[in-house]
């Protein structure tokens, strides 16, 4: 199946968040229409443990992995897609929803769906056992169903999810239009046949197959990637939210009733989340989170050899993770070199040669880690020189070699020596050098900004490129 026709699903399952943040409608609308809401949902235990306790305690953070569907069944079939030719499903959207202890704040990190990784073993609906090998992300979800990405996210993260949601795109039309639309804003002006999506620049808000054509424009609105379309999502992500949190919308409890009819019926979530209770519990747990509070992030990734996926960056991602272990901060505050002074040179934007006078090969490794947190590694070379000390050295003459030796320096911890008429930063490796073990890098300053790892809150207005 083409992957344009399955990108704007990352929209609908980002949406699940809105109704989890602003569900606080429950407590107005009565019983009797909250339980017709929770009668939409449907329940997925598929590799859910029967004995797993979902719910945390109060006071302890909560976990949510939001997925979308591109499955082709039922409502489904009609309008997206020959569902004979397009079997299965698959979840391209990936969004795991950390709401804080203290329920004041959340973060929403979006995985790639192209993200090659290590995918646990799962049953499939058919009982037999599959997994277990490397694999894009969204593979997880059609060999085993949202509890098999629930066992991948939480083998790879080492974070505990407490619960899913699972939403399918039939209702994504019906949710804006419950909204009365969401508002999006443009840099220039937008003629896309292929979407059929025709905007002026400037601000506008869109509708139903509007805001389907928004999110699926493919070559006239960003680069066309599939990291690129994640920002855009996150933009309109917020815009809803900010629209759904509105004083407006929530003062309208048939407005709010018909936003949530809308988003439940396309609904599975786990067993445990499948009831009004738990879904009420939950909601008001939630409803204290405002928009300026919930940031949006996309895990720390660097493109494959293969330009088609990617790839985590070890460091900074497991960075991330642990911080939505501990419950802290996000992002961290800028990382302080040897000199005191915050760190400016982004890995990504720093070229750096090794000269490996180890003699067991260090300099292979350093450059294999180096390029995996994002650094580009012009040349490994052997000297046949004695290197009497590892360090990396720099030309003090040109700014930004000084800052790349300062961001190279505090990740590997290799001191740093200025030297005239260096091209380009360089490492050396003296002999009986050990392995380095990389430390995460956060910069004072952004060095891109369509970065999708530029955190970012929903209550923030963001032009689309």
């Amino acid at each position: 199946m083409a992957a344009r026709g399955r990108h704007w699903m990352r929209v609908v399952a980002g949406c699940l968040s809105v109704f989890v943040l602003c569900a606080s409608v429950l407590a107005y609308v009565g019983v009797y229409f909250a339980s017709n809401l929770t009668a939409n949902i449907v329940a997925n235990g598929l590799n859910m443990s029967t004995d797993e306790t979902f719910s945390p305690k109060p006071g302890e953070p909560i976990n949510i992995l939001v997925m979308g569907s591109d499955t082709r069944q039922g409502a489904n079939s009609k309008g997206y897609g020959d569902p004979t030719l397009i079997a299965g499903a698959r979840s391209d959207t990936a969004i795991v929803l950390h709401i804080s202890g203290d329920r004041k704040h959340a973060m929403a990190v979006s995985i790639p769906r192209d993200s090659i990784v290590e995918l646990p073993t799962c049953q499939s609906e058919t009982g037999a056992t599959v997994g277990g090998t490397k694999d894009r992300f969204n593979a997880a979800f059609e060999i085993g169903g949202p509890g098999c990405s629930v066992k991948t996210v939480e083998s790879l993260t080492g974070l505990s999810i407490n619960h899913f949601m699972v939403v399918d795109f039939a209702g994504f039309k019906n949710v804006v239009d419950a909204l009365d639309g969401v508002e999006v804003c443009l840099n220039k002006p937008v003629d896309d046949a292929k979407s059929g999506l025709k905007l002026p620049a400037g601000t506008s808000v869109v509708r139903g197959k509007q805001a389907l054509a928004f999110v699926r424009a493919r070559e006239t609105l960003g680069d066309g990637s599939d990291i690129g379309r994640i920002q855009r999502q996150q933009e309109f992500l917020s815009s809803a939210i900010r629209k759904a949190t509105s004083t407006g919308t929530l003062a309208d409890p048939q407005k709010l009733y018909a936003v949530l009819n809308a988003g439940t019926k396309s609904l599975q979530v786990d067993p445990a989340l499948a009831n009004f209770d738990a879904l009420k519990d939950l909601a008001l747990d939630s409803s204290g989170v405002k928009p300026s509070e919930i940031t949006f992030v996309t895990v720390p990734w660097v493109e494959n050899p293969d330009h088609a996926t990617v790839s985590w960056s070890p460091t900074q991602a497991d960075a991330l993770w642990q911080a939505m272990k501990n419950d802290t901060q996000w992002p961290p505050t800028a990382t302080v070199g040897a000199d005191g002074k915050p760190l400016t040179a982004a890995p990504n934007k720093i070229t750096v040669s090794i000269v490996d006078g180890s003699g067991s090969g260090q300099g292979q490794q350093l450059g294999y880690q180096l390029s995996s947190e994002g650094y580009s590694v012009a040349d490994v070379s052997t000297s046949s020189r004695s290197i009497k000390e590892s360090l990396v050295e720099y030309d003090p003459t040109v700014p930004e070699q000084v800052e790349a030796a300062r961001t190279l320096s505090y990740a590997t911890g290799l001191p740093i020596r200025a030297v005239a008429g260096l091209t380009q930063v360089e490492i050396k490796l003296s002999p009986g050098a050990s392995a380095i073990k990389l430390k995460a890098v956060t910069t004072a300053k952004p060095v891109d900004p369509l970065d999708t790892a530029k955190p970012r809150t929903a209550a923030q207005s963001i032009c689309s490129n």
